[in-house]
C-alpha cells in the first residue's frame, strides 16, 4: 500500500464532529438486487486518497423493490467495526446494533424473516454520510433479539443487531430508491 498519497490525518480544526447515528436504517435482502455497487479496489495510482472508499455508482433494484427503511430509536444505535485475522490477512468484523420499539405485526414478522438471509444496510451517521454494512457474497447477516421489558421499566420491541465481514469501511453514495408500499 502507497501511503505517500495520504495527506496529514489532522484534526476537525473547528469543524463539526458529530458522534452517532441518525434513526434509521436502510436494509434489502441480497436478491432484491440487480446489481450490488462496489468500491474500486485500492490502488497506489487511483487519483486521490480515499477513493477506495467511495461506492460512487448507484445500486440497481430488481423491479418493485428499494431499500426498506427501519426506524431505530436516537442513542440506542450504533456502528463499530473491529480488525480481525492474522497481520498478513486482517479484515474487519463490523457490528451494529439499535432499537426499533413496540409490538407491531410488521415489526415481529420482520424479526421472524430477516434472521435466515443476507443483505445490505446502509447506516446514516450523524452528518448523513451513508456507510454500508455488507457486500455482495459478504452480506450482513442480522440477529434481532425481542424484549417485552418489564412493567416497571425498560422498553417494548427489538434489539436489531447485525454483523458483516469485510475487507473495509465503505460509504455509499449513491441514489436511495425506497421501497414502494405495498399495493
Amino acid at each position: 500500500m502507497d501511503l505517500s498519497k495520504l495527506s496529514n490525518l489532522g484534526g476537525p480544526a473547528g469543524e463539526d464532529n458529530t458522534p452517532g447515528l441518525l434513526g434509521f436504517v436502510l436494509f434489502a435482502p441480497e436478491d432484491w438486487f440487480e446489481t450490488i455497487a462496489k468500491a474500486p479496489k485500492y490502488s497506489a495510482t487511483q487519483a486521490k486518497a480515499g477513493d477506495s472508499v467511495l461506492i460512487t455508482e448507484n445500486h440497481v433494484f430488481k423491479p418493485g423493490f428499494g431499500w426498506l427503511k427501519i426506524y431505530i430509536t436516537l442513542d440506542s444505535n450504533q456502528l463499530k467495526a473491529d480488525i480481525v485475522g492474522e497481520r498478513d490477512g486482517r479484515g474487519l468484523k463490523i457490528t451494529f446494533e439499535g432499537f426499533h420499539p413496540g409490538n407491531k405485526p410488521e415489526s415481529l414478522e420482520f424479526l421472524n424473516i430477516v434472521k435466515n438471509i443476507g443483505g445490505i444496510m446502509l447506516v446514516p451517521d450523524a452528518d448523513e454520510t451513508y456507510l454500508q454494512v455488507g457486500a455482495k457474497g459478504l452480506p450482513v447477516e442480522l440477529a434481532p433479539n425481542y424484549d417485552s421489558a418489564k412493567l416497571s421499566s425498560g422498553r417494548r420491541g427489538t434489539i436489531v443487531k447485525g454483523e458483516a465481514y469485510a475487507t473495509g469501511m465503505r460509504i455509499y453514495t449513491g441514489d436511495i430508491t425506497e421501497k414502494p408500499a405495498a399495493a
